[in-house]
């Protein structure tokens, strides 16, 4: 019986590709409305409430401009953000891998090898159906770190995406089986 010899070489860490050097799909510019359409919403109802409040509350009344400027303050600090959010993200789909990319002060790169999914859903929220977007999220093997949530993809790229991902983990899963 033929004895095999343990090896561990090391590995040239400069040889090996580099994701950062993966062009990245970026969401549909309609999500960024949708982002839009959102915060308006909210922007909205916090607004309303805190001129109720104003109006309603005596002791609140003096303190009012001070009020409103924080509270422009804020919805504009927030649009930017979210914008600056919006074009960080980017996604792309390889033969072994999924790679998902975003934020902005702590930027986060994940990378899914397809043999680590699990299971894959596709989301359209109301204004998402509107706008014939989608969102994917890729659920993992190993708990919450590895999940990936992909929004902003239309609709048929999405559907298209996912069907792939599921055909490509069923090759996965048969070819494991067979060794």
């Amino acid at each position: 019986m033929p004895t095999e010899t343990f090896t561990n070489d090391a590995i040239n860490i400069d040889a090996l590709p580099k994701y950062e050097e993966i062009p990245l799909r970026k969401p549909d510019s309609n999500y960024w409305k949708i982002i839009c359409i959102n915060l308006i919403i909210t922007f909205l109802l916090i607004g309303v409430s805190a001129g109720l409040l104003i109006f309603f509350n005596e002791k609140i009344q003096p303190h009012a401009i001070l009020i409103i400027i924080t509270y422009i303050t804020i919805a504009i600090l927030s649009i930017l953000l979210f914008y600056a959010s919006f074009k960080k993200r980017g996604y792309a789909i390889r033969t072994k891998d999924v790679i998902y990319k975003s934020g902005i002060i702590a930027e986060s790169t994940t990378i899914v090898p397809l043999n680590r999914i699990q299971h894959i859903e596709l989301n359209e929220g109301f204004f998402s159906r509107m706008f014939k977007l989608g969102s994917l999220q890729i659920f993992t093997a190993g708990g919450q770190t590895g999940h990936i949530h992909i929004a902003g993809i239309p609709i048929d790229e999405a559907k298209s995406i996912r069907d792939l991902l599921l055909n490509k983990l069923e090759l996965v899963e048969t070819t494991e089986t067979e060794i």
